[in-house]
Order: C-alpha cells, then structure tokens, then sequence
C-alpha cells in the first residue's frame, strides 16, 4: 500500500484484522470457543496441535532464563523453541485478540541462524525470545500506534535502538500486539479489536500493553516489550498477574515508533519489560546495561544498572492502603493486607510502616492536563483521518476537567507547578522514613471492559518520576472472600470513588489475579529489582 493510499472506517478494521489472521497457518486454526468472562488459559492444551514437549516449553512456569538455560544445554533448540512459542501465541490471539501482526517464517529463519551459530561456535547468542508492543518499530514491519489512519503507512526500515539491543543479544521476535487508539488508556481498544483478559475474557488484560499482558499470561511469550506513561506496563501487568518494572525515565532507550502526542513531553514516557519472574527482569536490565545504550543516545542517563547504595535490611516499607481519593475494591485490600502481615513475619528483613499519601489529587490533575496540552487536538486529528470514530476511553482521556489548549507561557507555568510538587513530594517521602511503598495498582482487579478511567494509582509514580514495579501476589478475586459489605456501605471519598464502587461486583471479577505495586526512590531501579526479589520469595500468598 502506497503512502498515499486511504482505506476508510470500518473497511481498515476489517482488512487489517483479517491480515492478522491471514498470517496464521490455516491448521492453527482454533475450532473451541468459550462464552465471555470464561478463563481461557486451558485453550492451548484443548486446541488440540501443540504437543506436549510444545505445551511445556511455554509453560507459564517456564521463565525467559530458564528457556535460554535449557538450549545453552542442548534439551532443546531455538527453533523448537521459536515454534512452540508462535502456536500459543496464534492460539491466544484467537481467544484474546492480542496481536497486530504475526510474522512465523521470519522469526524461525532467525532462530534456525541462531542454532546455527551455536553450533558452530559453542556459544549462545541468546535467545531473548520475545514479543513487542505494536507502536515500536521493528525492521520491515509496521507502526500505527493505535491509529487506523496510520495503517500500512509506516513501514520500519530498521530495528528501533531498544529493539535493535534485544536482536544483538540474540532476540528473536515473532509478532507484535495489540494497544488502544491513541495508546492513552489504561485497556486496550482500536481498530485492531479489543484483548481480554485470559483469566476472565469479560475483564480488560489492562493498558495500553494489554496486548503483551494477554499474550505472556497466556503462555504465548516468555518476555516482551511495553511502554508507560500513565501505568501502561504495571495496569495490563497487575491485570494478568505478570512481573514488570517501570524504570525511572531516561534509563532505557525509546527511540524507534511511533507515539501518540509527539513533542508533549511534560510528563515523560520508558519502555520497559513484561514477564514471569523477578530474575527474568534483571535478565532484561542487565542486558541493555552491557550495551551501554547512552553511547547512542545523548538523552540517555550514563548510570550502571546498580548504582549505590543499595538499602541494608530491614527494608522500611510503607503500606499505601489507599491514595485519598479512591480506596481499593476488597479483592485489593485483601491482597495488600496480606502480603504486609507476611512481610511483618519477617522482620528481619523487612520493617512495615504506614505511608500516608501525600497531594495526590493535586498530582493526578495536573497530570491529566500535562499529557494533553494541546486540548486533545492532535489526538482528534490522527483519530479522525479516515471517519475512525473516538473510542469512548479516548473520549474520556482527553475531555476531564483541566485538559484544553494552552499557551507556551501557561505550559512554563505549569512546568513550575510540576517541578514544585515533585520536589514537595521528596521532602515527603523522606519525612515517612522509608525505603519503598507497597500499595495497589489500580483501585481494582482488572476492571470489567469500558470501565478504566482512574489512572492515578500508576500516573502519580510517572509525575515524580519513580520506578515501579508490579508483583503477582498469587491470589486471586473470589466472591465468597471479597463480597465488601462494609466496602459498599462506606462514605464515599470522591467521586472517583463512589463510582469505583458502583463498578464492583464480587462475581464479576472471579478468578481476576490479584497484584501490588513497590515504588522505590528515583534511580533507585536497582534496588527496587533486589527488593522484588526478596519479596517474590514470600509469595505466592496462599488464602
């Protein structure tokens, strides 16, 4: 398709959905369905083609460390690897709707060249098999970043500087996945379809990775590719119960796609990794650590992947129950309980304290009207191109309150602003004596599809810029557990709040994973992998 070329709505949706499909081999064609809100994540075996070697290869208990261990010793191969992985993911895009674009010869012709290489040398390349998410470019494929309008119009000529790391190290790459129109929600919606959730297809698997969340929960991906700047890898993480990090910014190299509101860049983005453990998350940082990736990039910040010091234990963790504005759904307060009594049964390593917050209503306002100082106006362009109508999340995103058109002097102002309160909010951290913050992700399980519109639990750790990181705590949303009589009956904080409630249903969100957030200090990335490690190893909660 030509440059020039526009395919108007609905026929985009319907050709580039049907292309998605076209790419995967006619005998990976499920013949099961599941009526909505089932948990899905049986459809592999029931499919009936992937073998049991197959089927154990992308086992969710399977990491992306153990996968490289595994053909370092010869058990099994990258291109048996590379197969196994690229028929759960064709199966779970046909459950979840979790890819954009599928590209099975090209990713078994590099995994036969890394065999190869093995072979050849003794060494191992990698693999760091993997998938990302669809705004970041990769060589030969294309970007639409949500937008139908960009569909087929932008054609990579190269790897992005991230992507092209991950290649080097011997990734190989076999599809791309879905994100909301726009990338500005916590779901994700647009042209491409809408991802559920694997555990309960009536929930969203989260925003704007949701495509990666689906798609690793499901066991179609050992280790992928998202982005954040409001909770985009921790919402559609804690949603499907997997591990990320959200680095400070500036760490990990982004440059390479295509975003959704170039130039805005007052509250600033990362790119960083989804998977299925701690050490899986190391791997990742570790390895974009030994590409010295600043050397690139001069927007880069030249820090070694554990600059010190490190906290000593007991680590000070303040519990956040809830940000003073919207409490938790009892699933989530359940989990959070949980997991602190289990921290304060060892208090050698750890020491639990409250964190009250601090501002966070100021914080989440200025926020919103920081992501769009345009008033929404390139959004509405680059949506309406092609008769794309506005997604409803969309709609939400750029019409609260504060979000209008400014002047370059109201945006220095608000800069200011910004700058103040994240200084306040440092001087607040320190005053709380602690080390990191465990708190929710998001005011509830992974929210029934069309309903995620409160952002600050994640967007609030974006606007002081402080790495978070997303920890499955092993439980899950049961109705007999969290029915919340005391829940429902409570005065409502807000009225955020109030309709956070009128969404909870205890049956609703049955079987939904149940996951927190730690925050540590800014550039405190390495320590917040320590911690994650140490308090992996109290989990999963049993209850």
């Amino acid at each position: 398709m030509a440059p020039q070329d526009r395919v108007d709505w609905p026929q985009v949706a319907y050709d580039a959905r049907k292309s998605v499909i076209d790419a995967i081999p006619a005998e990976w064609r499920v013949q099961t369905t599941y009526p909505p809100g089932s948990n899905v994540l049986s459809a592999a075996k029931d499919a009936g083609f992937m073998s049991e070697e197959e089927l154990q290869i992308t086992d969710f208990s399977t990491d992306a460390t153990a996968i490289l261990e595994a053909i370092k010793a010869k058990k099994t191969t990258a291109a048996a690897v590379t197969v196994a992985f690229c028929k759960r993911a064709a199966i779970a895009h046909q459950h979840t709707c979790c890819l954009t674009d599928f590209f099975l010869e090209e990713a078994l012709a590099r995994a036969k060249e890394l065999d190869e290489i093995y072979e050849k040398t003794g060494k191992v390349v990698g693999p760091l098999h993997g998938t990302v998410k669809e705004h970041l470019d990769i060589a030969g494929h294309f970007t639409t970043a949500g937008f139908s309008a960009q569909w087929r119009k932008h054609r990579a000529s190269k790897h992005g500087h991230l992507v092209q790391i991950l290649f080097d190290a011997g990734a190989v790459f076999y599809c791309k996945t879905n994100q909301p129109q726009s990338i500005m929600h916590l779901e994700c919606a647009s042209f491409w379809g809408e991802t559920v959730n694997p555990y309960n297809t009536a929930l969203t698997a989260g925003g704007s990775s949701g495509g990666e969340s689906a798609l690793i929960s499901f066991g179609g991906s050992p280790l992928g590719l998202g982005s954040d700047i409001g909770g985009s890898l921790r919402s559609p993480s804690a949603a499907c119960g997997i591990w990320t990090l959200k680095s400070t910014t500036m760490r990990v190299p982004k440059a390479g796609g295509i975003i959704s509101t170039p130039g805005a860049d007052s509250i600033a983005s990362t790119v960083g990794p989804m998977g299925r453990s701690p050490r899986d998350m190391q791997l990742f940082f570790d390895t974009i650590q030994a590409a010295r990736p600043w050397m690139h990039d001069y927007q880069l910040v030249p820090l070694p992947a554990a600059p010190g010091p490190i906290p000593s234990a007991p680590w000070r963790i303040g519990i956040m129950h809830h940000d003073g504005i919207v409490r938790p759904q009892p699933p989530i307060t359940r989990a959070l309980t949980a997991l602190a009594t289990k921290l304060k049964s060892r208090p050698d390593l750890f020491t639990v304290v409250e964190f009250k917050p601090y501002k966070h209503a100021e914080i989440k306002e200025l926020t919103n009207e920081l992501y769009f100082v345009d008033g929404g106006a390139s959004v509405r362009a680059r949506v309406n191109a092609n008769g794309e109508p506005l997604l409803s999340l969309t709609e939400f995103a750029i019409t609260r309150p504060r979000v209008r058109d400014h002047t370059a002097s109201q945006l220095w102002e608000m800069n200011i602003e910004r700058e103040t309160l994240r200084g306040e909010y440092l001087e607040h951290w320190n005053s709380q004596n602690v080390d990191f913050v465990l708190c929710p992700v998001g005011p509830g399980p992974a929210p029934e599809l069309g309903t995620a519109k409160y952002w600050a639990y994640t967007s609030v750790w974006n606007f002081v810029d402080y790495p978070a990181a997303v920890l499955p705590t092993g439980l899950f949303a049961d109705p007999q557990l969290d029915a919340g009589e005391e829940y429902l009956k409570a005065e409502p904080l807000s009225k955020e709040d109030a309709e956070n409630r009128n969404n909870y249903s205890p049956v609703t969100f049955a079987g939904a994973p149940l996951s927190l957030q730690l925050v540590g200090r800014r550039h405190a990335d390495a320590a917040v992998l320590v911690a994650m490690e140490e308090i992996s190893k109290q989990l999963p909660l049993q209850m």
